[in-house]
């Protein structure tokens, strides 16, 4: 069956619900994350399309790659909620510097979530995404601006939530072949 112009915008879609149940354990979110930006990067270098046995194979590979995958993003998850927490109860006005660290965090979650391969380490994931800023600040600032969008449109309607995980695989694995990071080899 030949696809048309419409068969990326429906894996789009269709990636996002796969992500959304392989979320639903909250320790997972961040590996469904990695796991749907490889199913899109081997669509994009000519893999078929978005299924449920290519997703659960990037997935298994991605829960393989160590524990950092999915500790690292929980634990930084907890740490906002505490620091929501605690401007909250304090009652100062940190919201806007809150939010834009908020942004940049998850910018740079799927910077490294887009740039990783099968075999590459996680700190050397992180540390290409760190060293890039500089060199491309603009894939962080179109990837704050996806997750901000992906908010507001979260906030304005919560059924969204079944697809909203797609499109921002989509920006990520976009961003990331836009300029791929250099993994550091040594």
């Amino acid at each position: 069956m030949r696809r048309t112009w419409f068969a990326p915008f429906a894996d789009c879609l269709l990636l996002g619900v796969f992500l959304l149940l392989a979320s639903l354990p909250v320790v997972t979110a961040y590996p469904a994350l990695v796991a749907g930006c490889t199913v899109l990067r081997e669509q994009a270098h000519g893999g078929a399309g978005v299924a449920p046995r290519h997703f659960l194979a990037a997935m298994y590979r991605v829960l393989r790659s160590g524990p950092a995958v999915w500790l690292a993003p929980t634990g930084a998850l907890a740490l906002l909620w505490l620091d929501t927490l605690a401007l909250d109860a304090h009652g100062s006005g940190a919201g806007v510097a809150f939010a834009v660290a908020t942004a940049a965090l998850a910018a740079l979650g799927l910077r490294c979530a887009a740039a990783w391969r099968d075999g590459l380490r996680w700190r050397t994931v992180l540390a290409a995404a760190f060293r890039s800023v500089p060199g491309q600040p603009l894939a962080l600032v179109l990837l704050a601006g996806s997750t901000a969008a992906a908010a507001v449109l979260l906030t304005m309607s919560p059924v969204l939530l079944l697809i909203v995980l797609g499109p921002l695989a989509f920006a990520a694995t976009a961003a990331d072949s836009w300029r791929p990071l250099p993994p550091r080899t040594h």
